[in-house]
């Protein structure tokens, strides 16, 4: 039985403090791909003690690790540009690049509005392993996920320009959200969120 002095503590919980200089300089960055004038959705992610948390939690630790599948979709530019030459579609490289910087704006404003502490936090609470993939690009609050964001989001724009390719897209924005979760690194609700950022930031787009 958990005391309810513990369970205060758990909602009280971040993933950390606040943002470092790095992280406060992204969310700096100019505009020029988006309109400058936004209003982000707002969506509060599921309190940490709750059993929709608990739920979650335990849903990734019961999924297989798949490594090679993580790491393959953690580079997002590497993945699309592997998949526009594959459909001897146009890549520029510039083009994902800056899709990839200014939505990392939005990304980092949003997960350091909720600052949700990631589920390795949520599963040491409750004496949960998680055993998960550890990477560099994982050092941020949980909600939402990144990945989720900017694969839905640049999946829909190749997506929308090669309507014929529109499924191989939207397949590859799926797999790269999906890849955070296969890393335990994320909840599905974080993926979910991520998804309609991704869409709202699509309707942004010049």
């Amino acid at each position: 039985m958990i005391k309810l002095k513990d369970l205060l503590k758990l909602n009280k919980m971040t993933y950390n403090s606040g943002p470092d200089g790095g992280h406060n300089k992204k969310m700096m960055r100019p505009l020029n791909l988006f309109k400058e004038e936004y209003s982000l959705p707002n969506q509060l992610p599921p309190e940490n003690s709750s059993a929709i948390t608990l739920d979650e939690v335990r849903y990734l630790q019961a999924m297989k690790v798949n490594k090679k599948f993580v790491e393959k979709h953690d580079d997002i530019l590497k993945v699309f540009k592997e998949t526009l030459l594959e459909l001897e579609l146009p890549y520029i490289k510039e083009e994902i690049h800056s899709l990839l910087k200014e939505s990392g704006k939005f990304v980092m404003e949003l997960k350091y509005k909720y600052n949700r502490p990631r589920p390795y936090q949520i599963a040491e609470f409750y004496g949960l392993e998680l055993n998960g993939v550890d990477m560099k690009s994982m050092k941020t609050p949980s909600y939402p996920s990144g990945h989720a964001v900017q694969g839905y989001l640049i999946g829909m724009h190749y997506g929308n320009r090669h309507p014929e390719y529109a499924k191989a897209f939207k397949q590859l924005g799926e797999d790269i959200a999906h890849s955070r979760m296969i890393a335990k690194a994320h909840y599905p609700s974080d993926k979910t969120f991520g998804k309609k950022v991704a869409e709202y930031l699509y309707t942004l787009l010049k």
